[in-house]
């Protein structure tokens, strides 16, 4: 469903390998987790998950998906399953991007988008998206 490409030199995207439906899964975000944010880690909770996929996961300010933090009621307490959702269909070949302000509280390595030229440095309202 996804694939790994390389936008510019030496710089990579995730993309749609096939078109994907809004609401559509894209990635079970699974991986090892840090107490500190990495330049390829998306933050859940407290906590820092780098997943293979998942770090090559761009910043768009209007993006193709965004992460849902699953909790699963029956499943021992406590646990969550982080997904890479589809905001809005997106068509094979497209970039999938997600807002980093909506996960990252601190950004290791802060920068200024290529959507507006804006600083991206974390979370401005401290909100995230819950699914139960």
């Amino acid at each position: 469903m996804v694939e790994i490409k390389e936008i510019e030199n030496r710089f990579n995207g995730l993309f749609a390998s096939q078109d994907i439906d809004v609401g559509k899964i894209i990635l079970v975000l699974k991986g090892n987790y840090f107490n500190e944010p990495t330049r390829t880690s998306i933050q859940i909770g407290s906590r820092h998950i780098e997943h293979y996929e998942g770090g090559y996961m761009n910043h768009h300010c209007e993006p193709s998906a965004e992460i849902v933090v699953n909790s699963r009621p029956h499943a021992a307490q406590g646990t969550i399953e982080p997904l890479v959702v589809a905001k809005r269909n997106i068509k094979e070949g497209e970039e999938i991007t997600f807002n980093y302000e909506t996960t990252e509280e601190i950004m290791a390595e802060p920068f200024n988008c290529k959507c507006h030229g804006r600083l991206i440095i974390g979370v401005k309202d401290g909100s995230r998206k819950t699914v139960d």
